[in-house]
């Protein structure tokens, strides 16, 4: 699924976070990786960036040999770029081919050349490429068992564009042996009266039954692959409670689409993810929304 990997590493350990799941999918895929660090300036293209890339590049080899795999099996490259960060990051994906960018969300380094937060946010919006952001280290008890990913949580709102990221779930759940939680979360409609009063107008069971048919349709066919799968229905502000669930259920990965709108749950997914991403510490993969069916959806980024 993921067959080039594309790592951007700003000099700092922050932005090294990411190493881990780049080995384990690079491990379980087959895949090669690309390390890139990007220099503002001609003139400071040169030694220390490339010094800098060949000691990841060496750790990452010995890392992938620790977990398994040996480096003759799967390539590690390393590129230095020249320009404007952002830019040149979604422009050497689009040209090679990349099939998901791995980088560190948040934090920023006196040793780095950029803000990685700033810049892993103008990627997301520009790239049409996967982004799978990592906020902080795995566990020990991860890297131990070498299993970063034991619970995928996946938000839906009723629209096939915020389905988008389901066929990664799927995909990932079924390669790391992982379980899929399928939650929607309904957002109350409210309507102001004569009188000037707020009044909330819902039912709440009616509401839930009705999510739940939902969400059982879509799980059904994910259950036939052999993969564990349950389904949540929660009420209130989107983004709080999603996150309120990876606080309370151990959730390793949340999977996501970039966009989407629900008619009945009202609440548009560019809105929910971007709030998802600058809250809470764990990995978002973030799905570009597509139509488009399973299969043609992970083929464009092969």
């Amino acid at each position: 699924m993921f067959r080039r990997i594309l790592v951007p590493l700003d000099g700092s350990k922050t932005a090294e976070v990411v190493m881990p799941y780049a080995t384990a999918l690079a491990n379980i895929y087959g895949s090669q990786i690309m390390l890139v660090s990007v220099s503002e300036s001609a003139a400071d293209a040169s030694h220390i960036y490339e010094t800098y890339l060949n000691s990841v590049a060496k750790k990452l080899r010995r890392q992938l040999k620790e977990w398994g795999e040996t480096d003759e099996q799967y390539e590690v490259q390393t590129k230095v770029l020249v320009g404007t960060p952002p830019l040149e990051i979604v422009g050497f994906a689009s040209k090679e081919k990349i099939s998901i960018i791995v980088m560190a969300s948040r934090g920023s380094s006196g040793e780095g050349p950029w803000l990685l937060g700033h810049i892993a946010a103008k990627v997301l919006r520009t790239t049409d490429r996967p982004v799978l952001l990592v906020r902080t280290p795995a566990s020990d008890a991860a890297l131990e068992q070498k299993k970063l990913v034991r619970k995928i949580l996946v938000p839906l709102d009723g629209s096939k564009a915020g389905e988008s990221a389901l066929c990664y779930a799927e995909r990932l759940a079924k390669t790391m042996s992982a379980e899929i939680v399928l939650i929607e979360v309904f957002e109350p409609v409210g309507t102001i009266g004569a009188s000037g009063i707020f009044y909330t107008v819902r039912d709440d069971e009616a509401v839930r039954r009705t999510l739940m048919g939902y969400l059982d349709t879509i799980a059904q066919p994910i259950k036939e692959q052999g993969i564990k799968v349950s389904s949540v229905v929660t009420f209130g502000n989107p983004a709080s409670q999603i996150m309120k669930y990876v606080e309370e259920n151990s959730v390793d990965l949340i999977t996501i689409s970039s966009h989407g709108r629900s008619g009945m749950g009202r609440w548009v997914f560019g809105n929910v993810t971007d709030k998802i991403l600058h809250t809470g510490d764990v990995a978002v993969l973030v799905v570009r929304t597509s139509e488009a069916s399973c299969d043609v959806i992970l083929s464009e980024h092969e």
